[in-house]
């Protein structure tokens, strides 16, 4: 990895009672839940950090018993660097439904890959990020990223979501796994089964470059619309159950060259039970398809040159490749004016866990460790027609190690493509 987000992500975590749209995670043995405040240093290696080093921390339990205040710093011997606060599962007052969640990153980064811009010194008469460019075709650079959301989310009184008094989701476990407080899987219905949300989220975001030859847009003031269900029995980490989401992403950028793009994407994702054996505590299949259009991209000519115009950054649009769609390839790797992306996984976890017995490792709290199989397909396409999108899908593959630490997922997966092998660490599962 050439960054350092999905360990500071992780880190946060770790140190965090973990919570996903207000929820709360007790073990069977515990009755309630305190304030508590917990940190955590960390290293780490990568290109872009050399050696970094950092403090993850966090204060759950308040303002509410469902909300967290969370923070990270890093820094690297190559002088990159990120800064992110946020806090999680705030209500609004006077309004039982509505949560806020705040977030705040700032970063310097060496050494990044910027698959963006046409004509590139050797790829003359090609484009950066396109389905068919070669994987060579990327500008390197230093990198500033700063970036400020807020998520507005409100539950709808449907489903598991009906009453007051389940507006916050109470899973028990027993090892990790969920032992009693199901919120889905037992239907598709939503007015019966699952959670279902409204969701704003204004952005801005501003990349930056010590290059002058991007020639890419690179920043974005916009607004994401979404409305999403979670039919998870347990969304942390299901064993039945399904999920939608719906979303519509409009920029309000003042560039008029690259800015007022919007975006369309539709999320589905299955879990199926496999089962429990004498030596597997849980298997299951997850399928996962995601697909994304943005009808504001225009290709111009100028001075006999194509010209992409009202198209996302890399990172916000129908984009490929990174820490969660095809892991085998660099992050915003593949672009265009439309994706489509599938994913399944095999995910088993055994009843052998010797890692809670090690009493070096008591303050990591390993609840199970997880052993998962996946294969991925996508493609990016000039236009959304299903023939195009599949015309040359590209594929890959590979092995993931994850675990339950402080009530969280984290995961680590090793991914191999025709473009080479790829680690990537996060936080909870990719779908």
């Amino acid at each position: 990895m050439r960054r350092t987000l999905g360990w500071l992500v992780l880190v946060w975590m770790m140190s965090a009672r973990p919570g996903l749209a207000q929820s709360i995670l007790y073990n069977s043995t515990e009755t309630r839940l305190t304030e508590d405040f917990a940190w955590i240093p960390y290293a780490f290696s990568s290109a872009s950090f050399g050696l970094g080093f950092g403090v993850g921390a966090s204060y759950s339990g308040w303002p509410a018993e469902e909300s967290s205040l969370i923070g990270a710093a890093t820094l690297g011997t190559k002088f990159s660097y990120n800064f992110a606060l946020g806090a999680s599962d705030l209500r609004v007052p006077g309004a039982k439904r509505l949560y806020v969640e705040p977030l705040l990153i700032l970063g310097k980064y060496q050494d990044q890959f910027i698959y963006a811009g046409r004509n590139n010194p050797g790829f003359e008469g090609q484009r950066a990020g396109a389905n068919d460019s070669d994987a060579d075709h990327y500008v390197e650079a230093t990198q500033w990223d700063n970036r400020a959301e807020v998520l507005f989310r409100y539950l709808l009184p449907v489903g598991h979501g009906r009453d007051e008094n389940t507006i916050i989701s109470r899973y028990v476990l027993k090892e990790g796994l969920l032992a009693s407080g199901a919120t889905g899987g037992a239907s598709w219905n939503p007015m019966t089964s699952g959670r279902t949300y409204l969701k704003l989220t204004p952005q801005v975001r501003e990349q930056t470059y010590a290059n002058d030859d991007l020639n890419a847009p690179l920043r974005t003031l916009n607004l994401e619309t979404a409305v999403e269900r979670e039919n998870w029995d347990f969304p942390f980490n299901p064993t039945r159950g399904s999920y939608q989401r719906v979303a519509y992403t409009r920029d309000f950028d003042s560039d008029e060259a690259l800015g007022e793009w919007d975006l369309w994407e539709v999320d589905l994702a299955k879990v199926f039970n496999l089962g429990q054996t004498g030596i597997f505590r849980q298997q299951v299949l997850a399928l996962n398809g995601w697909t994304a259009y943005t009808p504001s991209w225009e290709t111009d000519s100028v001075d006999g040159q194509a010209v992409v115009t009202r198209r996302p950054p890399p990172y916000a649009g129908a984009t490929l490749g990174g820490l969660t769609r095809m892991r085998g390839f660099e992050d915003n790797r593949f672009q265009d004016k439309a994706a489509i992306y599938y994913a399944a996984e095999y995910r088993v976890i055994p009843e052998w866990q010797p890692l809670r017995h090690i009493t070096a490792l008591e303050w990591a709290d390993i609840s199970y460790w997880q052993f998962v199989a996946f294969v991925e397909a996508g493609q990016v396409s000039p236009d959304w027609r299903i023939d195009d999108l599949h015309s040359d899908l590209h594929i890959d593959g590979g092995v993931g190690l994850r675990g339950m630490l402080h009530k969280a997922v984290c995961r680590l997966d090793v991914a191999v493509s025709e473009e080479g092998l790829r680690i990537t660490a996060m936080y909870g599962h990719p779908f």
